[in-house]
């Protein structure tokens, strides 16, 4: 059994919803409160893909490769450096790692082997005994992947700064370069949790670039935003499966 966890405030969670509803062997679940079991699953980015209550795949996730994961036609030999790409675009797709990535300005923090694991692919092809070259690889290449997706990650954090300042209905004017850093360090940590030692700081480059970013293109995103997020909140069906509380 495949079930997928979902987020009603998530656009790639609302798209798989719409193209595998009613998909058989595919079942569906919002994510409520209590959130922490979530945590504790590593879901950390969604839509989140669990085959037999085994963590799988994380965003970004297509219908194929859902359908694929059903139906056991998976398995294939990974190269190592798409392997590194795959991880890559787990991290961008996913606010919570995106953010500590930033703040660290490293991979670093990320190098869980189960969590590469799933990012990477390697359990979604049958192949986790490579996850230990696969992270040996990441590391090795720590710098050239910072430096070559830099001003994307830069572009996909700010992206994700505006889309809260839409929820809390903050202009992109009201905010100064402190607001970001504050942002940052609690985008990127849970209370004590991840916090850089000896004393908690956000790299300026990081709230220098956001907050430039969020200047020059704030407004061009929140446009975005608001049309994303219309279309998520007035799909009843939707909107549907969230869980009481």
């Amino acid at each position: 059994m495949i079930k997928i966890v979902l987020h009603h405030t998530c656009k790639s969670s609302y798209t798989l919803y719409k193209a595998l509803r009613g998909a058989p062997g595919v079942e569906f679940e919002m994510a409520g409160v209590p959130y922490f079991p979530y945590l504790r699953r590593y879901v950390l980015s969604v839509p989140a893909v669990f085959k037999n209550g085994e963590l799988v795949l994380l965003d970004p996730v297509e219908p194929d490769d859902v359908i694929a994961l059903r139906d056991g036609k998976t398995q294939k030999e990974l190269d190592i450096d798409e392997a590194v790409e795959n991880f890559v675009r787990g991290i961008m797709a996913s606010q919570a790692l995106l953010a500590t990535v930033m703040l660290y300005k490293s991979v670093k923090p990320v190098l869980d082997p189960d969590l590469v694991s799933v990012l990477s692919r390697a359990r979604y092809h049958l192949q986790e005994r490579k996850t230990p070259r696969i992270l040996e690889r990441i590391k090795e290449k720590e710098g050239e992947l910072l430096s070559e997706h830099w001003e994307h990650l830069v572009k996909l954090l700010t992206f994700g700064l505006v889309r809260e300042m839409y929820w809390l209905g903050i202009d992109v004017g009201e905010v100064e370069k402190s607001h970001v850093k504050m942002w940052i360090l609690a985008k990127a940590t849970l209370g004590r949790l991840g916090l850089p030692h000896p004393k908690p700081a956000v790299p300026n480059e990081v709230a220098d670039a956001v907050y430039t970013t969020l200047r020059e293109s704030g407004r061009r995103y929140l446009d975005k935003v608001t049309e994303e997020q219309s279309i998520i909140l007035g799909d009843a069906d939707f909107l549907s499966l969230i869980q009481a509380y």
